[in-house]
């Protein structure tokens, strides 16, 4: 076993594509979160005395005699100014996802990336072996399979806690380099839930073991990775349609919350969405309009974890199976 692991290590030096893989989803969603924060365009403080002036240039209430126009500019202006206000206060509650600590959920929004990573990583690892058919020779080194694969693909799954780790990194030191100003962010900020924030990166660990089992299954199955990649699309398309059948159903998923809201959370990409909805929000409090009570419950994302995990060892289960058993001359 530790000869394995030497000589995958080994390995993912010399293989250039694989550590590209690796090092292009935290770069990806560094550009993603410094081109989000850059998006968000301050506005200038609310001009009561331009804005009214704006309004009588351009006609308002043009004919009205002055006791009836004094009191509709006054009302016009003042609904201005609460809007202006509301956009404000949005703007502020937006800007404040881009500070520390609000910053770790935010890059972990975009776990997906960390997900397709290990889906190509697993593809290419045990896809390449058949392709460039050196199968064969890397099981003379050792004939014993199960050892090569829980090598191989622990291998991929400790690199994606690795990806995990650097998009924490990120999400504490890019709040650093935009050094947004207390000024520009909420007056009062919710306290983060460490908790809540532990549910989501874990949720999204154990998510991560399901798609490396998902994509070694498929791969030697078919024996192929582009294969796996498409494979992936149709899995997609196959749970959007089963959970459209569902919905269809008379009563289904209605209520709130609704009583069958768990069937639908134990699929995998339904899972995934209420994981970082739930737990994400539990662990910022931010809420998404003025006055709105953020629930602080992550008992939502029991299923989804719970799904994941079960999934993972009926996959690996399968792709253990598949590769002891499966014909490779030797």
């Amino acid at each position: 076993m530790i000869g394995l692991m030497r000589a995958e290590l080994l390995r993912l030096r010399r293989r250039r594509s694989l550590q590209a893989i690796v090092l292009a989803v935290p770069l990806i969603v560094g550009v993603l979160f410094i081109l989000g924060y850059n998006s968000l365009v301050e506005q200038p403080p609310f001009d009561a005395a331009a804005y009214r002036q704006e309004l009588i240039d351009s006609g308002f209430g043009l004919g009205l005699p002055p006791e009836q126009l004094e009191p509709l500019l006054v009302e016009t202006i003042e609904a201005q100014r609460q809007q202006a206000a509301q956009q404000d206060a949005g703007e502020r509650r937006i800007r404040a996802t881009y500070s520390f600590p609000f910053s770790l959920v935010q890059v972990l929004g975009n776990g997906t990336f960390v997900l397709l990573a290990l889906i190509l990583l697993t593809a290419t690892t045990i896809g390449d072996e058949f392709g460039w058919a050196t199968i064969r020779s890397s099981l003379i080194a050792s004939s014993r399979r199960g050892s090569f694969l829980v090598v191989r693909l622990g291998a991929i799954v400790v690199a994606g806690i690795l990806i995990f780790g650097l998009l924490v990194v990120l999400g504490a030191v890019l709040p650093l380099l935009l050094s947004i100003p207390p000024s520009k962010l909420p007056a009062t900020l919710p306290a983060f839930d460490g908790g809540a924030f532990a549910v989501l990166i874990g949720g999204e660990l154990v998510a991560s073991v399901l798609v490396v089992a998902f994509a070694a299954l498929i791969t030697l199955l078919l024996r192929n990775g582009a294969l796996t990649l498409v494979s992936v699309l149709v899995w997609v398309a196959v749970e959007a349609g089963v959970l459209t059948l569902l919905l269809r159903f008379p009563n289904f998923g209605q209520g709130q919350p609704p009583p069958d809201a768990w069937l639908l959370d134990a699929f995998p990409l339904r899972g995934m969405t209420t994981l970082v909805g739930q737990a994400g929000r539990a662990a910022t409090g931010l809420p998404s309009y003025p006055g709105e009570a953020v629930a602080r419950d992550i008992g939502a994302a029991s299923v989804p974890i719970a799904s994941f995990a079960i999934l993972a060892a009926i996959l690996f289960a399968l792709a253990f199976r598949r590769f002891t058993r499966m014909d490779i001359v030797e």
